[in-house]
Formats: structure tokens, C-alpha cells, sequence
């Protein structure tokens, strides 16, 4: 099953509303892109332009957001005719080759884990590489390829489930079923081992390749307990990596 994101769009906006989002996702992601003063930024994956206004709000010089839904783009765009921030958007995929740019900054939350194999992945890293000045950066926040190597908990008091096959092997899905208030929808993810990511930068020309694991916001750890988000932190469903373009 490919996720078509032109068909969930919408659902998949509501539920960025989710609150681990914030208190997990959004403050990992954010924390470690750091200071954006002056910088070029390009989001690849932006989606509906979630991270794409948060990276503008946060002090990015100019701001690109790419997706290769039209749908999205068309949620994007309308937001930002609703509330301006002065993003650009276009359709595109994370795959193609484009003239090579010179952007300081990359993001992607949720793009290398459509890879279906080492070989789309390679020509997603070759693909981000392009959009990259030498000693730019890409920062991603992507699903855990540790998945497969822990049992995952009961997700579904932070809005989602994970579903794994009994046996895993390169390519092997990873299912979301993310949970909203009136309806539900599926994503599905691949797994990769990390040896696969880093042979995929370094194929494609970045060093310093680093994985992170998320972290909890200090409002979110004040306000629910740390105990609330233990599942999650300890048993993390996402990771993050970055590195730098040589």
C-alpha cells in the first residue's frame, strides 16, 4: 500500500494538532536546526507547510517548501495566502536531480522513510545533495529504524499506532495508523537499517552523519510528567539525523 497523500491531506493537516507533535516532534526538530538567522532554507516533504512556516517564523532569510503532492501544495499555498510569510512552494519530487542550488539549509520530516530500497534512498540523498551549497546542512526527522529490533508499545495515547510484520527484512513496511477524533488513516513507512542511510549520504556526498533521538519539550515534561511520555521516549517510534554537505 502506497500512501497517497493527494486522498488524506486534509486529515493528515488535523493531525499535526496532535499534541506529541509539539512536545516531541516539533521541539526535537527544531532544537537541533538551531539558529536560522540569515539563512536560505528549503523543506523538502513540507506537506500541507507545517515545519516550512515554523522554519520561517524562526528566523529563516528565505524559505522554499517542496512536495511532490499537489494536493498538499495547494493547503500549503492557501495558508500562506491567509497568512503570508513570504514562502515560496512548488510541486516536486525528492528524487529528481534539479539544477544544483545553494540553499544553507535542507529539512525533511518524514521523506527517507518512503524509500523503499537502498536504491530510492540513494537517489533521495543524491536529490537533497543538489539542493545543498558545500557545508550546507540537512537535518530530517524520520521513523526509528530500530523499530524492528524492539518490541514497540501501546502508542494509542499519543494518537497512532505502529504495525510491524513478524519478520523483518530491507523494505519491509512499517505501518502508521494515525488516530483523530472522527476517523482514522494509514501510512506506510519502509525499513532501512542505518548502515543503509549512512552508505546513502556518504554516497551521495555528505559527512558528519549523526542520529539523534527525540526529545521531550521542558513545557510538555511540566506539564504532563515525563512517566506520560515514557513509552515514546524510551521506546522511540522516530529518530532524527543530520549532516553536513561536502
Amino acid at each position: 500500500m502506497e500512501t497517497d497523500y493527494n486522498t488524506i491531506a486534509v486529515q493528515y493537516k488535523r493531525a499535526k494538532e496532535q499534541p506529541w507533535r509539539d512536545a516531541i516532534e516539533t521541539y526535537s526538530l527544531m532544537n537541533l536546526v538551531g539558529d536560522l538567522a540569515g539563512k536560505r532554507v528549503v523543506d523538502v516533504a513540507c506537506g500541507e507547510g507545517f515545519f516550512t512556516r515554523k522554519l520561517r517564523s524562526h528566523g529563516a532569510a528565505e524559505m522554499l517548501g517542496v512536495d511532490i503532492s499537489e494536493r498538499m501544495i495547494e493547503l500549503a499555498r492557501a495558508e500562506e495566502a491567509d497568512r503570508p510569510l513570504g514562502i515560496s512552494y512548488e510541486v516536486g519530487d525528492a528524487r529528481d536531480l534539479v539544477p544544483q542550488q545553494d540553499f544553507d539549509l535542507a529539512v525533511s520530516a518524514w521523506l527517507l522513510v518512503y524509500a523503499h530500497d537502498r536504491d530510492e534512498l540513494d537517489r533521495m540523498c543524491r536529490g537533497l545533495a543538489r539542493r545543498l551549497r558545500p557545508g550546507g546542512r540537512f537535518v530530517t526527522l524520520t521513523t526509528n529504524p530500530g523499530l524492528y529490533h524492539f518490541t514497540p508499545p501501546d502508542y494509542t495515547k499519543y494518537g497512532f499506532t505502529v504495525q510491524l510484520l513478524e519478520n523483518v527484512y530491507e523494505g519491509a513496511p512499517i505501518e502508521w495508523t494515525i488516530l483523530l477524533d472522527d476517523s482514522s488513516f494509514d501510512i506506510e513507512n519502509y525499513y532501512l537499517p542505518p548502515d543503509a542511510y549512512e552508505s546513502a549520504f556518504a554516497e551521495a556526498g555528505f559527512r558528519d552523519v549523526k542520529f539523534h533521538l527525540p526529545t521531550l519539550s521542558p513545557q510538555a515534561e511540566q506539564v504532563d510528567g515525563r512517566d506520560y511520555w515514557a513509552d515514546f521516549l524510551d521506546y522511540p517510534p522516530a529518530i532524527l539525523i543530520d549532516c553536513v554537505r561536502e
